[in-house]
């Protein structure tokens, strides 16, 4: 049987984005994100996480800070009966001299070559255009949370099929869209 994946982006589709988050008392989910993600577990989906964590690299995020707030959540995902299988974090910065810095396709490569998954059967979901981007040339279909950049932007990836208002609002497309 083929696996149906959600690669997530962190801050700002699963959790509220303080700013270089580094301490994991102050993690807070968004709005819609348990609820959403528990309709797609419904449906077979299981969940990964392709994030740009530039404050490693600046210095503002310790390795085990970063470790941390991923543990805290999962922990609160857990909490609604849920899992994310793996966490792909780029930890460098500005200027972009990898290919794992959305929106280079560096993590979904990786994810693909682990997990050996059906890009058809997969969506990138992000609150930025780069976490698309990044997911277009492995042939994944993205949803990007509603945002200023989703407002202001007239350059979307070719890959972007849907703008959701939260992870809610976009489990509820998937979910439609495999009804048919």
């Amino acid at each position: 049987m083929t696996m149906k994946a959600i690669l997530l982006d962190r801050d700002d589709t699963l959790n509220e984005d303080p700013g270089y988050l580094n301490d994991p008392q102050k993690v807070v989910l968004k709005p819609g994100a348990l609820q959403g993600l528990q309709k797609l577990k419904q449906a077979g989906y299981e969940f990964f996480v392709m994030t740009n964590q530039s404050g490693v690299a600046r210095g503002l995020i310790s390795e085990q800070q970063l470790v941390s707030v991923n543990e805290r959540i999962s922990l609160l995902l857990s909490h609604g009966g849920l899992k994310i299988r793996k966490f792909y974090v780029c930890p460098h910065g500005e200027p972009i001299t990898c290919e794992c810095r959305k929106p280079r396709p560096g993590l979904f490569l990786q994810f693909f070559r682990e997990f050996k998954a059906n890009p058809d059967a997969c969506y990138a979901i992000g609150d930025k255009l780069r976490d698309i981007e990044a997911a277009e040339s492995s042939g994944v279909k993205g949803i990007l949370l509603a945002n200023r950049e989703t407002v202001q932007s007239t350059m979307a990836p070719k890959n972007l099929v849907h703008t959701a208002r939260d992870l809610q609002d976009a489990a509820d497309y998937i979910l439609a869209t495999e009804r048919g």
